[in-house]
């Protein structure tokens, strides 16, 4: 391997998604077909290692913009959509939401950060902007969700007590601290808020599954400090600039 070699940093289907033009499973087929060029020679290697900002870049003979422009955008995500690009089954995915925005044209590729299941519904950050979405996603970073949950049954105190301080998940992982809020019990259901700085598998479901309180409706209402508010289901709206620097200061 020659010097210059070792001084390119990303695969080059890493590359492609990191400058917005595609996702990276995307990225890799168009290398595998043959219309990806590096340099003005074709590469077919997925392991080909390129420097973004430097290599000339190209596929079907026109070269990616280096400089790129970021899109962040807020979704109030509905039940019964999947945060996949495409679904196997059929449903309909956010993806769908996304084509018809404004916003969206002519951007390339955008992406959720992290997910939401089918039947969680609530605010999903969407960005073409990997390096952001890397730092939100990453467990040590511990960023903070919030959700607004309806379960079976009289929450207690203990039981209260019992979420916030960690629990033990049907695969033995112990949850970190949780932070309970706005607790309400009428008719033998309840209500609360709940904050998490993880992110693990359908957790809260499995949190309240834990202590005996299935979760029947779950939004998640925050993002950090980035607020769902009245923003209508099915919805996108761009974050405004103090929005983008508050979720970047973390």
């Amino acid at each position: 391997m020659n010097s210059a070699q070792t001084k390119r940093v990303v695969s080059l289907p890493r590359a492609l998604s990191k400058l917005g033009y595609c996702s990276r499973s995307q990225a890799e087929k168009f290398v595998a077909d043959g219309i990806v060029s590096v340099n003005g020679r074709v590469v077919k290697s997925l392991s080909f290692r390129v420097d973004p900002l430097k290599d000339k870049i190209s596929v079907n003979s026109e070269a990616i913009k280096k400089e790129k422009s970021f899109i962040y955008l807020l979704m109030n995500k509905p039940i019964d959509v999947v945060t996949t690009r495409v679904d196997e089954r059929g449903r309909k995915t956010v993806y769908d939401l996304l084509k018809d925005h404004h916003a969206t044209q002519g951007v390339g590729h955008l992406f959720p950060v992290g997910r939401l299941d089918k039947d969680t519904s609530g605010a999903l950050l969407i960005t073409n902007d990997t390096q952001l979405s890397e730092k939100l996603t990453n467990p040590e970073s511990k960023f903070p969700k919030t959700y607004e949950v309806i379960c079976e049954g009289t929450l207690t105190r203990e039981i209260l007590s019992k979420l916030a301080e960690g629990i033990e998940l049907d695969d033995g992982y112990e949850t970190m601290p949780a932070r309970i809020s706005k607790m309400y019990s009428e008719n033998n259901i309840s209500e609360c808020e709940i904050t998490i700085v993880e992110g693990k598998n359908r957790q809260i479901r499995r949190m309240f599954e834990a202590v005996g309180f299935p979760v029947l409706e779950l939004k998640r209402v925050a993002i950090g400090s980035l607020h769902l508010e009245e923003l209508p289901a099915g919805n996108i709206r761009k974050l405004h600039a103090d929005e983008i620097a508050q979720l970047k200061e973390r």
